[in-house]
C-alpha cells in the first residue's frame, strides 16, 4: 500500500508540474528525426505521460494490495518507484535541456552534445528497470500464492 500512496503521490506531483509548466511556459516542441519518421516531441507531452504512467502504476499497487491473498513485496515495489523517480527525472533534465537548445534556433541535432543523450537513455532505461523490478515482484507474488496452495 505504501508503494501505490507513493506513486499517488508522484502523479499528482507530475499532473501539478504539467499544470504549472503549460501555464508559465510557451509550448516549444522538439522535432525528431528516426530513420525516415518524423516525430514531435513536446515537454508537456512527455510529462503527462509520466504522470499516467505513474498514475498507471499506483493503480497496480492498490488493485494488488486489494485483491491478491499475498500482497506484493514492499522492497522490489520501492526499488520500482525508486528506479521510476530516477527514471523520471532524469528524462524530465534531458528533454528540458534539449528543448532550451531548440529554443535558441540552432538545430537539435548539432546543438545536443553527449550528456543530454546519455541522461534520456539513462532514465529510460531506469525507468524499464523499474518496470522489470514490478514485474519480476508480481511474479514473486504468483508463485507464492501458488506454492501455498
Amino acid at each position: 500500500m505504501l508503494t501505490a500512496k507513493l506513486f499517488a503521490t508522484l502523479a499528482i506531483m507530475q499532473v501539478a508540474l504539467v499544470a504549472l509548466f503549460r501555464s508559465t511556459t510557451p509550448s516549444k516542441s522538439i522535432d525528431v528525426f528516426f530513420h525516415v519518421t518524423y516525430f514531435v516531441i513536446d515537454h508537456i507531452h512527455l510529462m503527462g505521460l509520466t504522470a499516467l504512467a505513474s498514475a498507471c502504476f499506483a493503480l497496480i499497487y492498490f488493485a494488488a494490495s486489494r485483491w491478491v491473498l499475498h500482497p506484493l513485496n514492499n522492497s522490489p515495489g520501492i526499488t520500482h518507484f525508486v528506479l521510476a523517480l530516477a527514471g523520471y527525472i532524469l528524462l524530465f533534465l534531458a528533454v528540458y535541456s534539449i528543448r532550451a537548445m531548440a529554443a535558441s534556433g540552432e538545430p537539435v541535432g548539432r546543438a545536443v552534445n553527449h550528456w543530454h543523450f546519455l541522461a534520456f537513455l539513462v532514465g529510460v532505461f531506469c525507468f524499464l528497470l523499474g518496470c522489470v523490478t514490478l514485474a519480476v515482484n508480481c511474479a514473486g507474488t504468483a508463485v507464492a500464492a501458488f506454492r501455498s496452495q
